[in-house]
């Protein structure tokens, strides 16, 4: 049962230790020099904060981590459009990412990311389709920072949320992802989705993996909603199959039947003896993780 966090631990921040952000809102209101330097601070922290969550990751047997998309607000709004380099206090900025780096290497745990719901490679505005691009270019900036594969074993991972004819929507899709630099496109995966009527597991294998060789995520949660009559065993394997390395899925479960995410499992991801990750999106984050695994740990020690 091998498991994933997504972003926030919630042992940790009760702690303490917690992300912080800022908007352009609070970025425009003061001096841009005042800015900056509050910009930096927040950036040394984020990264301060990941670098401690990866060891407790390590500590308590999660093998995985979804890295906070969060890491460096603001910095790609496009009234500010900055490099880190551009930061004051840059050089401490990048000791902390230097520092996550060797915490990666040291722990083994597989880092992924989850770039925001509002990146979009099928709109028509040209506007979200470039923000969408320097969004994606920035994860990727960061994923080479922090010295991981360029591959799919550190994926960036994404849905298509636009419905619509497939086939037109995948032309669409394809002619803004070639424009992507090889950093983002040996990394981007695609998820299955349940907010209209399209982008189910078979479809995404249809006009992604099969034409372009793009993996495709399994979300269980997504599947329940959204299916077409296809079993989630025989989803799970059609997603497994898309996968050259060992896949990271994703589980959940609804409240009362719904796509919103409960706090805690009431059951425990299937696996069908598959070596798969499995990020974690329950809202208790590594308490439920932590749960999860006491569970999994007893069922064993039962058959045995």
């Amino acid at each position: 049962m091998n498991l994933s966090l997504c972003c926030i631990s919630n042992i940790l921040a009760e702690q303490g230790y917690k992300f912080r952000t800022m908007t352009y809102k609070s970025f425009s209101s003061k001096e841009r020099s005042e800015s900056l330097e509050k910009l930096s601070g927040i950036i040394i922290n984020n990264f301060s904060v990941t670098g401690k969550i990866i060891k407790h990751c390590a500590a308590n047997n999660i093998k995985g981590y979804r890295l906070s998309s969060d890491l460096c607000p603001v910095i790609k709004h496009p009234e500010v459009m900055l490099g880190l380099e551009d930061l004051p206090n840059y050089k401490l900025i990048e000791e902390e990412i230097n520092n996550v780096s060797a915490i990666i290497k040291e722990t083994n745990i597989r880092a992924s990311a989850h770039p925001s719901e509002y990146i979009t490679l099928t709109s028509d505005d040209p506007i979200k389709i470039n923000h969408s691009i320097v969004d994606l270019e920035f994860h990727a900036e960061i994923f080479e920072r922090l010295g991981l594969s360029k591959s799919y074993y550190n994926p960036l991972n994404i849905h298509i949320r636009k419905e619509g004819d497939a086939k037109d929507l995948s032309q669409t899709f394809m002619r803004n992802y070639n424009r992507l630099s090889d950093s983002v496109k040996s990394r981007l995966v695609l998820e299955n989705n349940d907010t209209g009527n399209t982008w189910t597991v078979n479809n995404l294998i249809k006009y992604f993996f099969e034409p372009h060789g793009i993996p495709v995520t399994f979300d269980n949660l997504h599947h329940e909603m959204l299916n077409h009559d296809v079993s989630h065993k025989d989803a799970f394997y059609a997603a497994l199959s898309t996968w050259p390395v060992i896949p990271i899925f994703h589980y959940s479960e609804g409240k009362n039947g719904t796509r919103a995410h409960r706090d805690m499992a009431e059951n425990l991801p299937v696996n069908y003896n598959e070596d798969v990750l499995f990020d974690v999106e329950l809202k208790n984050k590594d308490y439920a993780i932590l749960d999860i695994l006491e569970r999994h740990g007893r069922e064993i020690r039962a058959a045995c």
